[in-house]
């Protein structure tokens, strides 16, 4: 903190502890999209496969989906920057390793295969401890900039990665980006050495794994407006997974799109996630206006995407991606700032672990859906079907019983016990005295 000419203390986003932890994420961000980009054309080159891609991609997911909520247990229980910093070698040792495996001629698929399963379970402690970390190095004040400026370099580490990569890889070839993204989480554990994680009050003497597991899931089935909204945003995901996969097939069966003007429209949705997340990185959030921000970016998004199934216009669906895609990171960006503040830090592991866990198992599940409806429909068809249900869903967020007070949540003005007795007491009548309030 520094002290303002008023004599008040001026509360810094960009503390030591957070900028070496925003740029070791940025760093290793970008080794991951060069690396994952390389990846992909080097086992399609070596086995002529796509459905080994497709394999590997799952196998490399499904570790961080079995073990997530279970890790996050156990990262409320250890030494949270050990874990980030571990990870981090570990991660970088591999992909080195790839890297040398691939220049001296000996790499093997099924390497590949046991380096991808041995980096998602690395995630899956990895993910929960940096969630559980950013609160404690960065005030309550500034957690949506916080996670507004770690939006915007994962979006532009993304959007650079993916320019560059083919370039790099005609020039370079595979293994020196595999060893590019080995370097990168190397240095990035490297500088998280150095950042400084207050201890956390932990209450571990007799208490189980299992209970600790189930005090967890306890959190978010007591919490009813959490546990609601949890339920709905995993039904959010899966529909939009389900719709987004389609994207591809419709730009490939339409004439006037074409392969070419895919790539474009997926550069234009990083850059519509920089644009949102830059926004956001400027402009102070009050906590009694986050409901309607919220509220504001995810209604508009869905009704925005109805269109691209509809219009015949690539300059319209190229508009509405670029724009739903600044809402879609404004809207996630402030939310998860919400969950950060109101999730105790001694739970804040396993309850992320565990939101995150469901939410991407239904990933996958989407996406299959979405490509067998595909298979039964027209294209347009069952994008519109998909995205209605979005829609629908979305109005259902916005009217969960007891989101707005739990969004609007002040640290300053009460604590998070007397927050989900008031919420979980809400009836119709005592909502719409309490919107007024808020």
């Amino acid at each position: 903190m520094e002290e303002n000419q008023g004599g008040e203390k001026k509360i810094k986003l960009w503390n030591k502890d957070f900028f070496l932890l925003w740029q070791g994420q940025l760093v290793s961000y970008l080794g991951d999209v060069i690396y994952s980009f390389a990846l992909s054309f080097w086992v399609l080159n070596v086995t002529g496969s796509t459905a080994l891609m497709g394999i590997l991609q799952a196998a490399s997911m499904a570790p961080r989906l079995i073990i997530g909520p279970f890790a996050g247990v156990l990262v409320d229980k250890w030494d949270r920057k050990k874990i980030i910093v571990i990870a981090d070698v570990i991660r970088g040792v591999l992909s080195t390793f790839v890297g040398i495996a691939a220049l001296s001629g000996f790499l093997e698929v099924w390497m590949v295969f046991v380096v991808g399963v041995v980096t998602s379970v690395c995630s899956a402690f990895f993910n929960p401890a940096i969630t559980s970390v950013k609160p404690d190095i960065v005030d309550k004040s500034k957690l949506v900039k916080a996670n507004s400026v770690t939006s915007l370099a994962q979006a532009g580490a993304s959007s650079l990665g993916s320019a560059v990569s083919g370039v790099i890889y005609v020039v370079v070839g595979a293994p020196y980006m595999f060893l590019f993204d080995g370097i990168s989480y190397l240095f990035s554990a490297f500088t998280e050495m150095f950042i400084s994680i207050p201890n956390i009050k932990r209450n571990n003497g007799e208490v189980t794994f299992i209970e600790d597991f189930k005090s967890g899931l306890s959190f978010v089935w007591n919490f009813k407006a959490l546990r609601n909204m949890f339920i709905i945003s995993c039904g959010l995901n899966f529909f939009f997974n389900a719709a987004f996969v389609l994207m591809l097939p419709l730009f490939n069966e339409a004439s006037y799109l074409g392969a070419e003007k895919y790539g474009f429209l997926m550069a234009m949705s990083s850059v519509g996630m920089i644009i949102g997340s830059g926004l956001l990185s400027v402009v102070n959030i009050k906590n009694n206006k986050r409901y309607l921000i919220i509220v504001g970016t995810f209604l508009p998004m869905a009704m925005l995407f109805l269109l691209i199934p509809i219009v015949n216009n690539y300059y319209i669906i190229l508009a509405v991606a670029t724009i739903s895609f600044a809402l879609n990171i404004m809207g996630n960006t402030i939310f998860d700032s919400v969950l950060m503040t109101i999730i105790p830090e001694e739970k804040r592991g396993k309850v992320f672990a565990l939101i995150n866990t469901f939410s991407m198992g239904l990933t996958p599940l989407g996406l299959a859906v979405g490509g067998i409806l595909g298979e039964i429909l027209p294209i347009r068809i069952a994008m519109l079907i998909l995205l209605c249900c979005t829609l629908l869903l979305t109005l259902a967020f916005a009217f969960i019983k007891g989101l707005r007070p739990m969004i609007n949540f002040d640290p300053e003005v009460e604590d998070v016990e007397t927050l989900i007795t008031r919420t979980n007491k809400i009836s119709y009548g005592e909502k719409s005295c309490q919107v007024a309030a808020d």
